[in-house]
């Protein structure tokens, strides 16, 4: 059982890095279907990602769906630097 959460939380943090990637090509911003489309990573993992990520301070959500889903989102702070 360990061993499945460990393998679900691999895939979780390989797509996160996925679509961190993906997001930080645009400083202007990304439509968020733009992110499931192109990044590579699993469509049902994008929308919890980016609540985590908001959550965390790291995601800036430009505009929302109707509901409250994000629709257009950027980076807040810089992630990946040059060392």
């Amino acid at each position: 059982m360990q061993e499945r959460v460990a393998m679900e939380a691999d895939y979780k943090r390989q797509d996160t890095e996925k679509i961190i990637r993906y997001i930080s090509l645009f400083p202007d911003g990304v439509e968020v279907e733009d992110v499931r489309r192109n990044s590579g990573a699993d469509k049902l993992r994008v929308y919890p990602a980016l609540f985590e990520l908001e959550q965390d301070g790291s995601l800036e959500v430009l505009e929302r769906e109707f509901l409250g889903a994000p629709k257009r989102v950027r980076w807040k702070k810089l992630f990946f630097t040059n060392n």
